[in-house]
């Protein structure tokens, strides 16, 4: 299909979700997609709309529909030096994502809402905010439920509140003294980007 098209069939979106053109049909009826008719009659939708129901179901979203393979990532850590590492290493092996960084929660929050990035790497640790509830609160706002979360926290000290992150539904914890290899690789695999050299 070629990658400037603006909209699908019923037939195009049954083999990118891998289902029968029977099962989009009935997505239709149910009102799970938002589809216009054409005067022959047929079911169409466009592909914005299709990639962003892609995105609120967290399902992969096909190289031929993305715009590019750029991708925005939130760094959110009180530590500079933190900060610095994981910036370089990101735009090292990951030279298609965009980046923006916070040291502190409220602005972090601030950003998080402007910049809408698709991951966001989180201190456990940041001072004056409680982050299992952010996490929670971030999970259950619509307009940030999908967004990766990625947080970091010390080995044992943290084994309390990286256990409450996980029951809330983050999508890796890493420990403290933070891999950078370990981060990149992760963000890799959940936006599913390879990494460059």
């Amino acid at each position: 299909m070629p990658a400037r098209r603006k909209s699908l069939s019923t037939g195009d979106i049954a083999r990118h979700c891998q289902v029968t053109p029977a099962t989009v049909v009935n997505w239709i009826k149910g009102g799970k997609l938002q589809v216009y008719t054409t005067p022959g009659g047929q079911y169409r939708m466009e592909v914005a709309d299709f990639v962003r129901f892609l995105e609120e179901n967290r399902l992969p979203i096909p190289e031929e529909l993305q715009p590019s393979n750029e991708r925005r990532v939130l760094l959110i850590d009180n530590d500079p030096e933190v900060l610095e590492r994981s910036t370089q290493s990101i735009a090292r092996f990951l030279p298609t994502v965009i980046l923006e960084e916070s040291d502190n929660a409220i602005e972090g929050l601030v950003k998080l809402g402007a910049f809408k990035p698709h991951a966001a790497v989180i201190d456990l640790n940041l001072p004056h905010v409680d982050v299992a509830e952010m996490c929670r609160r971030l999970r259950s706002n619509a307009d940030t439920r999908n967004v990766f979360l990625v947080v970091v926290g010390e080995n044992t000290a943290d084994l309390e509140l990286v256990r409450r992150v996980r029951r809330i539904g983050v999508d890796a914890a890493l420990p403290r003294p933070l891999s950078y290899d370990e981060l990149t690789r992760t963000l890799g695999r959940l936006l599913k980007l390879s990494l460059g050299q």
